[in-house]
C-alpha cells in the first residue's frame, strides 16, 4: 500500500503454491470439491463415479451421441434413427431432418444400424456386422466392411476408414472398398465410447475405464497418450451440439439476434428447449486448510481476499479463526458476509490462522475459486497518524477499519502502477494490445501483417528511430516486414561523369586523347546533339551544367529477390521509411546476371545445379558452352561388354 509504513506480507492459497489441505486427525475433511491440481482453481465436484470429470456430457461438442454426426456445414446433421432403420439430415435451408434417401431409393437398406460417422461428402453407417460407406452424401455405395461387432466408426484422409469393435480398444484400418489395411493398437483401457480423427492424422479416443472418462490422442505412426480437456478444445473445434438426453438433444447455433438454442427428438421432430440440467455437479462441498503459520507471535492477521467466480445461483462462503497455540472452539470462526470476497480479519492476536471454504451450488453450475489471498500483519495508513488518534482501543479499532477501506483502493491503484511497465512489452502483452502499444510509438500497421512481425517491429522501434532515415534502418525494416534482407543501391555511386582512364600501356605520366571523358550522351534532359530521340525527358527548369550532379542525387532503389516480396506493400513499407528529401524505387528479381553491368548475387543471380543437357530441343545446347555431359538414364556402364571398348582398370576388376 502506498501509505502503509511497511512492506505488505502474505500467503497464497491455489494450484500454484498449494492449497494446504488439513490431514489432522478428526479435523474436518474436503468433501465435494475438486480441482486442487488445476490452475482454473477448486470447484464441486461432478455427480457420479467421476467427481473430478470429465463428464459425457462436457465432451458432447466434440465426441457427440452415435447417433448423431456432424456434416459438411455448420448447421448440416446426420441423424440415426435405429428403431425405424432411416437415416435422416438436416436441411441446412429450413433446418428440418428429411432422409437421406427417398422411400424405396436406399442402395443398401439398413438392417440393425449402430452409429453414423460423416467426413465432408463421404458418410458410414454402423452395423451389428458391417460398416457401409457411401460417396457424395450418400448418393453412391462406396464399399462394405465386414467386421465382427463394430461399434464406432471414423472416416479418415485417404478413404481411410477406422472401426471400433465391442470389447477392444484398437482400431481396425480398412479402406473405402472395405479392404483390410492393418490394425492400430492404442494401448487404451476401457470401452470406446467415441471416436474421431483431427488434423495432421491424429486420431482422438473417448475411452469409459470403469465409470471415469478418458481421452487418447495418437497417430497412425506413434503411440496414444492420455490428454486433457483443454488439450482436445485446443485441437479441435466444438460443434454446435450442447445436451443430448433420452428426450433428444439441443443444438446451439448463430441466429439472426444472436445465439439460439433448437432442439429435436430422437424422431428428427422439433420440440421445445429442456430446462438447463440440475444434476450436474454436487450442490454443496467444503474444504479445511491446515493450521498456517505466519512466523509471527500475535500477529494480527489483516486481510482475505478471494479471486473467484461465482455464477447465478452458487455461491461462495470464507471462514477463518486465529490462535496462538493452534487451539480453538468452534464459536471463535469468523464468516465472512453472504457474496464477501474481500474483507478484514477480526480476531484477536495469533500465530496460526485456519481457513475454510464451502462452496455451493443448484446443481447446474459451479463456483470456481482460483486463488485466496492471505496479508499479515496488519499494517493500515492509520500507523502513519500521530498517538493521539490512537489513545481510545475502540476508537483505534475503527479507525484501523475506516483507514482500511481507503488502503484498498489505493493498493488497486499500486498494482496498476507496478504492472504499467508490462504493458509496454511487445513480448508479454496480447495481440489485441499491439496496435494500442504501436499507436503511442507512432507506428502504422498493415491489415497483412501478423502478431510476431508486430511484435518484432514494436521491438526494434528505438533503434529503428534512432537510425531512422540510413539505409541501415531501411534495410531492418523491411527483413522484419518480409523476412529477407535487401540490398539497398544508391544510385548517386553509379554516375559516369567526369571518368579518368590511364593510357593503354603508359606508366602514368601523361593522358591521351580520349582518356579523360567528361560528359556522356544526356540522359537526365534532352540537349540537342547529346541525347537520342526518345531517351531523355524535355525539362523547362534547372541549370542543363548542374545536371551531372542532380540526375541521381538522392536517389535509392531496393532490391529483393522474385517472389519474396509483394511489391505493392514493399513500396508502401519504403516511402514511409526513406528520408523525405530522397525518392526511393523498388524492384523485385532481376534479368540474370549481365557483364559489364552491374548484378547482384541473390537478386539477379541464383546457385542452382544445371538442367540436364538435351539434344535437339527447343533450345538447343552447345557442347563445351552451356551444356554439360552425364551418364545417361541408365548410369554408369560397368563390367566388359562385347562389341564395345572396355578399359581394365576401368570396367572390369580382377577378383
Amino acid at each position: 500500500m502506498t501509505c502503509a509504513p511497511h512492506p505488505a506480507t502474505f500467503r497464497l492459497l491455489d494450484a500454484y503454491v498449494g492449497w494446504d489441505e488439513s490431514t489432522e486427525p478428526g479435523a474436518d475433511g474436503t468433501i465435494g470439491i475438486v480441482g486442487f491440481d488445476d490452475p482454473a482453481g477448486l470447484r464441486l465436484a461432478y455427480r457420479g463415479d467421476a467427481p473430478e470429470g470429465p463428464t459425457r456430457g462436457s465432451l458432447l461438442p466434440w465426441f457427440p451421441d452415435p447417433r448423431l454426426a456432424p456434416g459438411c456445414g455448420p448447421c448440416a446433421w446426420y441423424l440415426l434413427v435405429p428403431g425405424e432403420r432411416r437415416l435422416l439430415r438436416r436441411d441446412v435451408c429450413s433446418g428440418a431432418f428429411t432422409p437421406v434417401w427417398p422411400p424405396g431409393c436406399d442402395p443398401a437398406p439398413l438392417r440393425e444400424p449402430v452409429s453414423v460417422a460423416a467426413r465432408g461428402h463421404r458418410l458410414a453407417v454402423v452395423e451389428s456386422d458391417r460398416v457401409l460407406v457411401w460417396r457424395r452424401e450418400g448418393a453412391q455405395l462406396a464399399g462394405v466392411i465386414r467386421a465382427e461387432r463394430p461399434r464406432w466408426a471414423v472416416l479418415g484422409p485417404d478413404d481411410e476408414v477406422l472401426v471400433a469393435c465391442q470389447g477392444s480398444t484398437n482400431l481396425r484400418r480398412y479402406d473405402a472398398a472395405g479392404g483390410f489395411r492393418g490394425v492400430l493398437r492404442t494401448g487404451a483401457r476401457g470401452e470406446v465410447i467415441g471416436l474421431r480423427t483431427g488434423p495432421e492424422r491424429t486420431v482422438w479416443l473417448l475411452t469409459d475405464d470403469g465409470g471415469r472418462l478418458r481421452i487418447h490422442r495418437g497417430t497412425r505412426r506413434g503411440p496414444f497418450r492420455p490428454v486433457t480437456v483443454d488439450e482436445l478444445a485446443a485441437a479441435l473445434p466444438p460443434s454446435t451440439l450442447t445436451s443430448a438426453g433420452e428426450d433428444g438433444f439441443c443444438l446451439s447455433e448463430k441466429g439472426p439476434d444472436g445465439p439460439q438454442t433448437t432442439c429435436f427428438t430422437w424422431q428428427g421432430q422439433a420440440r421445445d428447449a429442456a430446462p438447463p440440467a440440475t444434476d450436474a455437479y454436487v450442490t454443496s462441498g467444503s474444504y479445511v486448510t491446515t493450521l498456517i503459520d505466519s512466523g509471527i507471535s500475535r500477529c494480527r492477521w489483516h486481510r482475505v481476499r478471494v479471486d473467484a467466480d461465482v455464477p447465478a445461483g452458487t455461491a461462495v462462503a470464507v471462514g477463518i479463526v486465529v490462535s496462538e497455540d493452534g487451539r480453538y472452539e468452534d464459536s471463535d470462526w469468523q464468516v465472512s458476509a453472504p457474496g464477501a470476497t474481500d474483507f478484514l480479519v477480526d480476531q484477536p492476536p495469533g500465530r496460526f490462522l485456519r481457513l475454510r471454504l464451502r462452496l455451493s451450488g443448484d446443481g447446474g453450475a459451479t463456483p470456481a475459486v482460483r486463488r485466496i489471498r492471505l496479508d499479515f500483519p496488519r499494517a493500515t495508513s492509520a500507523d502513519l497518524l500521530p498517538p493521539a488518534f490512537r489513545q481510545d482501543p475502540a476508537a483505534d479499532d475503527f479507525t484501523e477499519r475506516f483507514l482500511s477501506l481507503f488502503d484498498a483502493t489505493l493498493a488497486q491503484l499500486d498494482r496498476v502502477i507496478e504492472r504499467y511497465p508490462a504493458l509496454l512489452d511487445p513480448a508479454g502483452v496480447p495481440d489485441r494490445v499491439l496496435p494500442w502499444l504501436a499507436g503511442l510509438l507512432g507506428l502504422s500497421y498493415e491489415a497483412g501483417w501478423d502478431a510476431a512481425t508486430r511484435r518484432a517491429l514494436l521491438a526494434a522501434a528505438p533503434e529503428l528511430y534512432r537510425r531512422r532515415g540510413t539505409p541501415w534502418a531501411l534495410r531492418e525494416a523491411v527483413r522484419i516486414v518480409f523476412g529477407v534482407a535487401p540490398v539497398i543501391d544508391e544510385l548517386a555511386a553509379d554516375r559516369r561523369w567526369a571518368q579518368l582512364h590511364k593510357a593503354v600501356g603508359g606508366s602514368g605520366a601523361g593522358e591521351g586523347l580520349g582518356a579523360v571523358r567528361l560528359f556522356g550522351r544526356s540522359a537526365s534532359r534532352f540537349r540537342v546533339g547529346g541525347s537520342a530521340l526518345g531517351a531523355a525527358p524535355l525539362r523547362a527548369f534547372g541549370a542543363p551544367d548542374s545536371d551531372p550532379y542532380t540526375a541521381h542525387a538522392h536517389r535509392f532503389r531496393v532490391l529483393l529477390p522474385a517472389g519474396s516480396a509483394d511489391r505493392t506493400a514493399l513500396l508502401r513499407l519504403v516511402e514511409r521509411q526513406a528520408p523525405a528529401h530522397t525518392v526511393g524505387s523498388v524492384r523485385t528479381g532481376g534479368a540474370g546476371f549481365v557483364v559489364g553491368s552491374r548484378s547482384t548475387v541473390g537478386v539477379d543471380t541464383a546457385f542452382v545445379p544445371l538442367p540436364a543437357p538435351v539434344l535437339g530441343g527447343a533450345r538447343p545446347v552447345r557442347l563445351n558452352r552451356d551444356g554439360v555431359l552425364r551418364p545417361g538414364p541408365r548410369g554408369l556402364r560397368r563390367g566388359v561388354g562385347v562389341g564395345v571398348v572396355s578399359a581394365v582398370g576401368v570396367h572390369t576388376r580382377v577378383s
